[in-house]
């Protein structure tokens, strides 16, 4: 069914040759030469448009190339015949159908095509698969297509004709929501109302996650190289990502149903559980965090063990985020001269704001230094900020120094004396409100 693959997709009615030109299914062969002299004519000219389907009009009017690929369609029998199945029916003639069998397939076709031009109401995909079920469950439904394949009359087509779509339609019905599931998961999860052999489903949920699968697969990958050159700081700023594509896996795929969405799941879990024993020694409070963030999706037991084992072995990470060296003073980490740095630059940038531009007294330079002293705080906590070596932070540290005592040597005591009210506050406030950024990064 090599028409019924091309077309089965989110656009499986806008394109639609029948919607596009405005004919009725049952057209004749004259009304179709008819009609593509008269429109292709009037485009040609630029004096016209394409008054298209009075049911249910396109979102947008076609454009001349939409217009004469329709009508390019409609010259193939066999594809003009699988077309017809996507639009009205309208009232029964020479078919001898019951009318309600065209009622029925009517409403699917407008129920479907209402949920593809909407994209919005989820409500319209329940209502498609139940009218293409109730219409695909008629007794008569396949006769109208015999019917319909003899008025045609083409040689290409016979009674495995009507037998091949009868097996492939069901499936072709998801493909739209399979296509759009991927940026809207909610759709998949919608899939499950289509009366349709579980098979389908399942065939149909595993391909709307292939994408998320293969991202999975290619990040860990890629981790798992990092992690073995010893990249251990790049290795968990690149697992970060995991958690969220798990996430949208299981939305397309719960893992308590489909055994392969569970191994994705549960390799997320080990490379976490990596990337945290891989900076036990140089960040303890993040290789907690991933620790504790691979619990929530480890599956396997021994997994869930063995993690739950490195975290009982894992000292309480202290609230400065850099593990001190043996003997080391914990605030004075690699990073002192680029994090005195940052903190310089906030509360400079703070105090010619208000007190430079804005000529504001000290006790409010003062007070927005510490209500916003979470901003540097989130900075030197940040993934990219930690991934610096130590020459580039004695560099920054360097140039800020450089920066400060120039400063000092050449600005009045009265203009300096904000900042440095400032930088007292932010002192003594700085140790509590890094403790609890570092608290909801490591918690995240």
């Amino acid at each position: 069914m090599v028409r019924l693959r091309e077309i089965a997709g989110p656009d499986l009615y806008r394109r639609n040759p029948f919607r596009v030109i405005g004919l009725a299914t049952n057209a004749k062969p004259a009304q179709v030469r008819a009609q593509r002299h008269l429109l292709l004519g009037a485009l040609e000219l630029g004096s016209g448009t394409v008054p298209g389907d009075r049911r249910l009009a396109l979102p947008r009017p076609p454009t001349a190339q939409e217009v004469r690929a329709a009508f390019d369609a409609l010259e193939r029998a066999d594809h003009r015949l699988v077309d017809e199945l996507f639009w009205w029916w309208g009232e029964p003639g020479a078919c001898g159908c019951p009318a309600e069998l065209h009622e029925v397939h009517d409403d699917a076709v407008e129920a479907h095509a209402k949920a593809l031009d909407t994209e919005t109401d989820e409500d319209l995909w329940v209502d498609a698969a139940d009218a293409w079920m109730d219409a695909l469950d008629h007794p008569r439904f396949w006769d109208h297509v015999r019917h319909r394949m003899k008025v045609l009359s083409d040689r290409r087509m016979d009674e495995s004709t009507v037998s091949g779509l009868g097996q492939a339609l069901p499936g072709a019905l998801l493909v739209p929501q399979v296509a759009l599931a991927g940026t809207r998961p909610r759709l998949a999860g919608l899939l499950d109302t289509w009366d349709v052999p579980a098979a389908l489903v399942d065939d149909a949920r595993r391909t709307a996650a292939a994408p998320t699968s293969r991202r999975i697969d290619e990040l860990v990958e890629e981790v798992h190289t990092l992690l073995v050159d010893s990249a251990n700081r790049a290795a968990a700023d690149r697992v970060d990502e995991l958690p969220a594509l798990a996430e949208l896996l299981e939305e397309l795929a719960p893992h308590a149903r489909y055994r392969w969405s569970a191994r994705q799941r549960n390799r997320t879990a080990v490379m976490l559980n990596n990337c945290g024993l891989a900076l036990k020694t140089t960040d303890l409070p993040r290789a907690v965090a991933l620790m504790r963030r691979a619990l929530a999706f480890v599956v396997e037991q021994s997994d869930r063990a063995t993690i739950e084992d490195n975290l009982a072995t894992t000292p309480t990470p202290r609230w400065d985020q850099q593990q001190p060296a043996h003997g080391q003073n914990p605030v004075l980490s690699p990073r002192w001269p680029s994090n005195l740095a940052v903190f310089a630059a906030f509360i400079a940038a703070v105090t010619a704001f208000l007190s430079g531009l804005l000529d504001a007294p000290t006790w409010l330079t003062v007070v927005a230094a510490v209500l916003f002293s979470w901003l540097p705080m989130r900075v030197i906590t940040a993934g990219w900020y930690r991934s610096m070596g130590d020459v580039t932070t004695f560099v920054v540290g360097g140039l800020a120094f450089v920066g400060g005592w120039w400063a000092y040597r050449e600005l009045p005591f009265a203009a300096l004396a904000p900042f440095l009210w400032s930088c007292l506050a932010f002192t003594l406030v700085s140790p509590f409100v890094y403790a609890l950024v570092a608290d909801g990064r490591n918690h995240r």
